[in-house]
């Protein structure tokens, strides 16, 4: 009992010590401003408890040295740190330099040239000492201070004319993007029909031939911008969607499969409707078409090229979107980025139609036409596969649009066969009317089979271990695994292509022999997790490419939009 009232009288007694010792420390600035290029004070005001000293800066022989170490902003120096003269004095037979009574210290810390931003300059101070009277007693403090930053005028109109180049990027690159999606697979259809408008239209005078041009120009900006309003709209309300957004949805899959489907039909022979809804004009005799409805046909031909193109990103383009769709982009950004897309786009035709040289160059009208109209069914019977392929991945409903299909072909047979000048006007209304039955009929049967969309939940067993989730990436990397993460769509062609590039032989030995696990992110339906994931590194769609390196987890590499072997090996190069 005696020694566990002793232990309570000791602990008490080193308390009260300590409570008695204790040293106390203030930060604060010389002024509430600071600016740019000039040095500045920041004051540390010490109380020492009577009875007690602590120990000056230097290194002495007795006792612990005074610190304080700062932390500054970027940009900012520190000159050197003053304390007052220490004072003599002797503990334990031994002579020492310490403080006694209270003082101040001063930091005296040089401001950078430049100051791009009016926000406050966050200091910190970590400041230690040894106070010691008949027994000593460590202490150490951490403080804070911000000081209001003034901004240079050197560094505003920097900072003002870096936006500047930095806007004037964004839209070059918007531009060269819209022009480079000419090539990209999901616009060749497209470009077969614009061949034969430009043939069929050789023997026009040059400003009707420009004219169309312009009309086109005007139907593809127009459509990029009714995008961009769409996207802005459900911006302000809280929705996030992405480039390519409306194929996320089975029914417009569908419908644009119809489209193209009856497209190719015309095409190939089945019935003559005229392709003027979309290559600008299919009938034998164009001069015979009014103005209006001839460049009508030019700017709807341009509405169909933005639908095919949009599920495409181009080199240069993905990163232009990926600004005008961030969430702290202006709208005037957004529209300017998808106004420049469309005019890169709608670039080379005009050119095309503008240079007489060209122009000329031309073939002109004839039966070769015939033949390649029937060439050109092809891509266009292509993309009717693709666009099938996508709806039967979001449905899992693949007789639903097989029969709206054969519907539509059975109406578009039957019109072909009796909407001729020979047959009587009943039964070429009648041809008609089955044909539009028969549309009708195509689009009911497609929806009603999008009803049944698949939800991300019901993937198979088979594609949910190999799908990307935040969780699962971070748990390889601690594993000590590398990771490619695939950021996917059906409805991509792109991304199909670079599927081929990346479950090639080579590839896939690759990533075995250097322990690199493959994560898809698969966006062909809507998913908010992999929208955030595409915002994340700038961007607004697919492809997105990133190879991340367990030994440097947060610092992923972001691939090209187009893949190809040899960068894939210096990525994986840059990990070992």
């Amino acid at each position: 009992m005696n020694k566990t009232v002793f232990l309570i009288i000791l602990l008490f007694s080193c308390a009260l010590a300590s409570a008695k010792g204790e040293v106390g420390v203030s930060m604060s600035p010389e002024s509430g401003e600071i600016r740019a290029g000039q040095n500045f004070t920041i004051d540390f005001k010490f109380s020492i408890p009577q009875g007690f000293h602590i120990y000056s800066a230097n290194e002495t022989e007795m006792g612990q040295p005074t610190t304080i170490e700062l932390s500054l902003p970027a940009g900012y120096k520190l000159k050197g740190i003053k304390f007052p003269t220490p004072e003599k004095f002797e503990a334990l037979g031994m002579e020492g330099l310490g403080y006694s009574r209270d003082f101040s210290a001063a930091a005296e810390i040089c401001a950078p040239d430049k100051i791009a931003e009016s926000s406050p300059a966050e200091i910190s101070a970590e400041i230690k000492w040894l106070a010691c009277s008949d027994l000593c007693i460590p202490g150490e403090k951490t403080l804070h201070v911000s000081i209001k930053q003034i901004k240079s005028e050197a560094a505003a109109s920097e900072a003002a004319a870096s936006g500047k180049s930095l806007l004037w990027t964004i839209l070059a690159a918007a531009f060269v993007g819209g022009a480079i999606l000419n090539l990209m697979p999901c616009v060749f259809p497209v470009i077969g029909l614009k061949i034969i408008s430009f043939a069929e239209g050789a023997n026009n005078s040059k400003k009707s031939v420009l004219t169309g041009a312009l009309f086109y120009s005007l139907g593809i900006v127009a459509s990029f911008l009714v995008l961009a309003g769409i996207l802005l709209t459900f911006r302000s309300l809280g929705e996030n969607l992405g480039w390519g957004f409306q194929l996320q949805n089975p029914v417009f899959a569908s419908l644009m499969a119809l489209l193209f489907f009856a497209m190719a039909l015309s095409f190939a022979g089945v019935f003559e409707i005229g392709a003027g809804f979309a290559g600008g004009s299919a009938q034998k005799d164009i001069s015979k078409k009014s103005a209006l409805k001839k460049y009508l046909s030019a700017a709807l031909s341009g509405v169909l090229a933005v639908l095919v193109a949009s599920p495409c990103t181009a080199p240069f383009m993905g990163s232009a979107v990926g600004a005008a769709l961030a969430a702290d982009a202006s709208n005037a950004l957004c529209l300017g980025v998808f106004a420049m897309i469309g005019l890169g786009m709608a670039a080379p035709y005009v050119i095309l139609s503008a240079i007489p040289a060209l122009a000329r160059s031309m073939p002109r009208p004839g039966a070769w036409m015939d033949i390649l109209k029937q060439v050109l069914s092809i891509p266009l019977f292509a993309t009717v596969i693709w666009l099938v392929w996508v709806y039967s991945k979001q449905t899992e409903n693949l007789v639903a649009i097989l029969s709206a299909l054969l519907i539509l072909a059975i109406g578009a047979r039957v019109f072909g066969m009796y909407y001729m000048p020979h047959f009587s006007r009943l039964k070429r209304f009648l041809a008609l009317s089955a044909f539009a039955l028969a549309a009708a009929a195509s689009v009911f049967v497609s929806y009603r089979g999008a009803l049944a969309q698949r939800e991300p939940e019901n993937v198979s067993a088979k594609e949910s271990a190999r799908a990307w989730t935040p969780e699962l990436q971070e748990k390889l990397l601690k594993e000590g695994k590398n990771v490619y993460v695939d950021f996917t769509a059906s409805w991509c062609l792109t991304c199909q292509y670079n599927k081929q590039v990346l479950h090639s032989a080579a590839v896939e030995k690759l990533f075995r022999d250097n322990n690199i696990e493959i994560l898809v992110g698969d966006w062909t339906n809507k998913n908010p997790l992999i929208t955030k994931e595409l915002e994340k590194f700038g961007r607004a769609g697919v492809p997105l490419n990133l190879l991340y390196g367990h030994k440097e987890p947060k610092s992923p590499q972001v691939l090209p939009s187009i893949l190809t072997q040899s960068l894939i090996i210096d990525a994986v190069d840059k990990i070992r």
